[in-house]
């Protein structure tokens, strides 16, 4: 995961170029669900462009505990913050997804993160998530979604991005199913470009969430 670090310096730049200004705007989408006093779980934020705003959002109460695989992403993030503000924010490297046993999340929060981790380390995720929120729980994400007139551009990305960094996947995941089996049914929806990239908002399932649920690998 380490390879990300080699994107990290034109990342930003270089979404925007292929995808538009759309693309970095749709991380704002439902970020409304975040209250005062909220605990935000962010995995895979990468530079944070929206980290300054969710921790406005959550409070002098709230707490933000933000987990990275590149530390050159991390690093960035980290500069978005005050000084006077870095202790609300815990900065997380590492890539097993291996959640601090301190905390329950009031707010999970992937955006552009499982379309680049193979099914195993979906499963993983949601392991650990599972494990660390109640019943009033959210889950925002956001991510590519496979529709027919961008199937070239999604190859392009999927190839190029895996050569970049050295991620596997040859295709999207079944992003739905993966919450449906980890026991979450969306509650709201919004989507970009003709749906190519949607964001949602999941809550758990009216029963409790067990992560011995989850069986996609």
């Amino acid at each position: 995961m380490n390879a990300y670090n080699f994107v990290a310096p034109f990342y930003d730049a270089l979404a925007t170029l292929v995808l538009g200004p759309r693309f970095h705007g749709s991380k704002w989408a439902f970020l409304d669900i975040i209250l005062p006093g909220d605990t935000v779980l962010v995995v895979g934020g990468g530079t944070g462009a929206n980290l300054p705003d969710i921790l406005k959002r959550c409070g002098k109460k709230g707490k933000v505990i933000y987990m990275e695989a590149s530390e050159k992403m991390l690093e960035k993030a980290k500069k978005r913050i005050p000084s006077d503000q870095q202790d609300r924010v815990e900065f997380i490297f590492r890539a097993d997804f291996k959640l601090p046993e301190k905390y329950n999340f009031d707010i999970i929060v992937t955006q552009f993160l499982l379309d680049v981790l193979i099914n195993q380390d979906i499963t993983a995720l949601f392991e650990e998530v599972n494990q660390k929120v109640t019943s009033d729980s959210k889950w925002l994400f956001l991510d590519f979604f496979p529709v027919r007139d961008k199937k070239f551009l999604i190859r392009l990305m999927i190839t190029s991005f895996g050569f970049l960094t050295q991620h596997p996947r040859k295709e999207l995941p079944d992003y739905e199913g993966f919450f449906t089996k980890g026991g979450w049914v969306a509650a709201k929806e919004m989507s970009f470009e003709k749906g190519f990239y949607q964001a949602k908002v999941y809550l758990p399932a009216p029963k409790d969430i067990k992560s011995d649920t989850i069986s996609l690998k």
